[in-house]
């Protein structure tokens, strides 16, 4: 687990690469109060960013090891099916849509999670969670 350490190392708070990935995840929230959750973990489910509404803010361990397993699931379903890598997992609930989304975050794969309430439809949700991803995967060290 060596590219772990690196990565928690490489993720100190005042860091230029975790404060750019924290003003990318809060301007999102800021612009759309539809979000109430956008969060960045490991692939192996350790937490590395959470920006959410004050009921979230002390789930992070707990959203980052369900948004790794869901896309470790989603991945191994998509390969099993032959379709391919999964790129971004949906969940449709009653209060809202979650997408878990594989990214890169300063050359390590990660897992972002975007929780919309329903007042914002899935295919903005799915747009904006998109065009985060790119902002995200552009970050350097």
């Amino acid at each position: 687990m060596p590219d772990m350490t690196m990565l928690k190392e490489k993720l100190d708070e005042k860091s230029p690469a975790k404060i750019a990935l924290l003003s990318h995840m809060k301007a999102l929230c800021d612009a759309n109060r539809e979000v109430i959750l956008v969060s960045l973990c490991t692939t192996d489910g350790f937490p590395i960013s959470c920006f959410s509404i004050s009921e979230l803010s002390n789930q992070t361990d707990k959203f980052a090891a369900m948004s790794s397993t869901l896309s470790a699931l989603s991945d191994s379903s998509a390969s099993q099916m032959k379709q391919g890598k999964c790129d971004i997992t949906i969940v449709e609930a009653t209060a809202g849509n979650m997408l878990f989304v594989k990214t890169d975050y300063i050359g390590k794969p990660c897992v972002l999670t975007v929780v919309a309430q329903n007042k914002m439809a899935l295919a903005e949700a799915r747009y904006k969670t998109k065009k985060l991803i790119g902002v995200i995967s552009a970050i350097t060290e």
